[in-house]
């Protein structure tokens, strides 16, 4: 089934669209429809917002670390839309990429990728303040962040950097020192990555690229622990989560489009859901409309169900279920551009949300339904 990603024909700023939710834990009753506006948009950048996480700072609040075009970085607090703070400097170049995790001392932190000044940069959450000296890639563009722990509980630091022969580069969190793993895909350019955990506890490392492909890779050590989970000739890899379906499989999400001709038809892409334990596709895949731009997120419903959150180029948001690839509900109407960021979290009440960046410079959130 093609499943269209139009307009409701309702304005993303329509009261109809948008609520406020009070404080105190919220039951699936009082959880807003899936699609529900929650609050204003988020303003403060100055160009187009490329990156989001979720995350929490030592005192559970809960937090919204958004990356732009204009280099800076910012972060809110999730149940109010307030900024907390200053907006981060640093980054002499977009900022492409974040991640949210904690160093082994438990101080959260925040780790961002600074794009054409190909550094990986690590910020106190509580603070704001940098952590020790950036970590310079040996490559062009920082395309990806994100985080993991090794076996041995060491809090690691995956990076990807393009260029003609693309690399994913490992660091210590606490210490920033470099670890040294191949990761190398040769002739393409690695353009996102997600981190995850095996069944029997193996740390990995999804890697997709401008040739289509994934894979999944042995973070201990470097080795592919799969082939191409998929691949093809005239397409890349749009966007790529992981998480976890109902009955506690880990898995991988990759969304694969055509690049778009103009004055042609350009043949819809794929999302497809990947067993991660094995590499093995799981169901079917969702039909998607070619795009040059899109990124998803995996979060959990009011019932607890796994979501795959998809935004892309129309400026629309699409939900499916995560086990069986049904649409919940209909695509709704997002943002007035692109969205080039999607994150998915829970606010302190209990309600489970999705977070979306674009180009019209804004933060929004929106329910994810009970």
């Amino acid at each position: 089934m093609l499943l269209a990603v139009g307009s409701l024909n309702l304005p993303a700023e329509s009261a109809v669209s948008r609520a406020v939710l009070s404080a105190g834990p919220s039951s699936s009753a009082d959880i807003p429809p899936l699609g529900t506006q929650i609050g204003d948009p988020l303003k403060g950048h100055t160009s187009s917002v490329l990156a989001l996480a979720v995350g929490k700072r030592s005192d559970g609040t809960p937090i919204v670390v958004s990356g732009s075009f204009d280099k800076t970085i910012r972060i809110w607090n999730l149940d109010t839309g307030k900024p907390i703070g200053k907006p981060l400097k640093g980054h002499r170049q977009e900022v492409y990429s974040l991640a949210i995790s904690k160093r082994s001392d438990g101080t959260p932190v925040i780790i961002s990728g600074g794009g054409e000044d190909s550094t990986v940069r690590i910020w106190n959450l509580d603070t704001g303040k940098p952590l020790g000296k950036p970590i310079v890639s040996e490559r062009d563009i920082m395309w990806g962040v994100a985080t993991e722990k090794l076996r041995d509980g060491t809090p690691v630091v995956a990076a990807t950097a393009g260029g003609i022969r693309s690399v994913v580069g490992l660091w210590n969190l606490n210490t920033g020192k470099h670890i040294k793993r191949s990761f190398t895909e040769v002739f393409t350019t690695t353009t996102d990555l997600a981190t995850g955990k095996r069944g029997d506890g193996t740390p990995v490392v999804v890697t997709a690229n401008t040739e289509g492909r994934t894979r999944i890779w042995s973070l201990e050590t470097g080795r592919p622990l799969t082939k191409s989970l998929f691949s093809c000739d005239q397409c890349q890899a749009r966007a790529l989560a992981v998480g976890k379906r109902r009955d506690g499989t880990p898995v991988a999400i990759s969304a694969n489009t055509d690049f778009p001709l103009p004055d042609e038809d350009t043949p819809d892409g794929k999302i497809w859901t990947y067993n991660l334990n094995t590499g093995k596709p799981i169901g079917k895949s969702i039909r998607i409309p070619a795009t040059q731009f899109a990124d998803l997120a995996v979060g959990r419903r009011g019932d607890g169900s796994p979501a795959i959150v998809y935004g892309d180029v129309s400026g629309n948001v699409s939900v499916w279920d995560l086990d069986t690839g049904a649409a919940a509900g209909e695509p709704f109407a997002a943002h007035s551009g692109t969205i080039y960021a999607v994150s998915a979290g829970k606010r302190s009440d209990g309600t489970p949300v999705v977070i979306t960046g674009g180009s019209d410079k804004t933060i929004r959130i929106w329910s994810l339904g009970p």
